[in-house]
């Protein structure tokens, strides 16, 4: 899930969580207003009932005829025979439980969902029901919530529309969201590529030291470690290679310096041929070979081109290198005299970490560090069969700075 779509996301919760719990408060607080002013009114009756000396009948009839809130009021008799003394409040259709009348005597209770009841206790087990409906309450409260609803539901939708132009304007966030997701890439990225290559040196130097503990002869003991020692030198190497290879991956911008890739590539050449004299190389170039980049992305993607001549084309073999220009860009064709690829895969194939081609020897991370290297600078990665026999490698690279690099 993209973080612009997370934070939104968010936004709608909390805001949702939020007007919920106002608006509950809110009818909560009116809902405990109106049921005390009904309680009011019936305690205020009971406290007459309990203080007068008249007949409380009559009493009763006339407390409900000056009600602000409409009452009824019930004349229960021992029997458990009712009488209506007063019917201009709601209805009371059964007779309360035995229970709930002694409970009513004391305090205000419920009956049924719209009832809100009083007991006054009369001598003979005589008792006087006095009624108040809880009806208007309800039915204002089922408003208020579907009010509510509603106002959540506008107010979040009003808020999403809101964060999704801001978020849509604002590139900041879109641009944190995708770097995120490259960095958990490039994470787990180099964890399988460590995990893949690191797990076959471990087990060849585990291998070597288990023999080398159970044998009794120094010669073949020393040779082991030699083996193992070799080993832990190529995981060197790979844990290297990676590490390269996360930094190039990094999203941050790039560097834009001025570069003369000219001269890198003699550099590499004077190497070669100090490490193969009877190899031949020929190099055709142009003086106005700049080019805005890293200088040491640039050493190091040219210096795996050679060295991957080096280990995999025999030490006579041809190598021609051509750098050339057209347009805005820089290309550059390196050639060799080698034995080739078997069937000369795709970029993509060719250039995956740890492909089979041409990896028996080194780390296997020489193509894929070169194409990690062009695709930084929004390059272009080519392989083919070489008129001299073997590999021909074309890389095409943007002259100018960007101009977000000014």
């Amino acid at each position: 899930m993209k973080l612009v779509i997370r934070v939104t996301a968010l936004i709608f919760l909390l805001l949702t969580i939020s007007t919920s719990a106002i608006g509950y408060f809110a009818i909560s607080k009116y809902k405990s207003s109106q049921i005390n002013q009904v309680d009011d009114s019936l305690n205020s009756k009971i406290k007459a009932l309990v203080s007068t000396k008249e007949d409380p009948l009559t009493v009763a009839q006339y407390l409900a005829q000056v009600s602000a809130i409409p009452v009824t009021v019930q004349f229960i008799t021992e029997a458990n025979r009712v009488t209506d003394l007063t019917v201009s409040g709601p209805p009371v259709d059964s007779l309360p439980s035995t229970t709930l009348m002694t409970q009513a005597r004391h305090s205000e209770m419920n009956f049924g969902k719209d009832l809100r009841i009083r007991v006054f206790q009369m001598p003979s087990n005589q008792k006087l029901l006095v009624a108040e409906s809880l009806t208007a309450i309800n039915s204002d409260l089922s408003t208020l919530t579907r009010d509510l609803i509603i106002f959540i539901v506008l107010t979040d939708g009003i808020a999403v529309l809101i964060a999704f132009i801001v978020f849509r304007r604002d590139g900041k966030l879109n641009q944190l969201s995708r770097l995120v997701a490259q960095q958990k890439n490039a994470m787990q990225k180099f964890l399988g590529d460590a995990s893949h290559e690191l797990r076959t040196p471990l087990t060849v130097i585990k291998g070597y030291v288990d023999l080398a503990r159970r044998s009794d002869d120094a010669t073949k003991v020393q040779g082991y470690l030699e083996k193992s020692s070799n080993e832990i030198f190529r995981m060197e190497s790979i844990i290297k290679d990676l590490l390269f290879l996360a930094e190039v991956g990094e999203s941050r911008e790039p560097a834009h310096n001025p570069v003369n890739l000219d001269l890198i590539i003699k550099g590499h050449i004077e190497v070669i041929q100090a490490l193969n004299p009877e190899r031949s190389v020929e190099y055709l170039s142009r003086e106005d070979s700049v080019m805005y980049s890293d200088q040491a992305l640039m050493d190091r993607m040219i210096g795996n081109l050679f060295s991957n001549i080096r280990r995999h084309t025999p030490k006579d073999a041809p190598v021609r290198v051509a750098l050339d220009r057209s347009n805005d860009s820089l290309i550059l064709v390196v050639e060799d005299g080698g034995p080739g690829f078997e069937n000369f895969p795709d970029k993509t194939r060719l250039s995956k970490r740890f492909s089979p081609e041409r990896s028996a020897d080194g780390t296997g991370l020489g193509l894929s560090i070169i194409s990690s290297i062009v695709d930084r600078y929004e390059g272009n990665l080519s392989y083919s069969r070489s008129s001299l026999g073997g590999v021909r490698v074309e890389i095409t690279l943007p002259l100018s700075r960007p101009e977000s690099s000014g």
